[in-house]
């Protein structure tokens, strides 16, 4: 998925919460997280956009 495709999913679910995994990974190389961040910002995302990191547990 690209940063399009995140907007999409947030637009036809208002209420979700969306957490963006495999970030980096061979096969989603093109988008990095610092791009994601930044996207994410700008279209005022953020707040339920979740990009963890490496590693990182979420609780929910």
């Amino acid at each position: 998925m690209g940063t399009q495709d995140i907007y999409e999913v947030c637009y036809h679910a208002p209420a979700a919460k969306v957490v963006v995994m495999h970030m980096e990974a061979i096969n989603h190389c093109l988008l990095t997280r610092i791009e994601l961040k930044k996207f994410l910002r700008q279209e005022r995302l953020d707040d339920r956009v979740q990009v963890p990191a490496d590693g990182e547990w979420l609780e929910f």
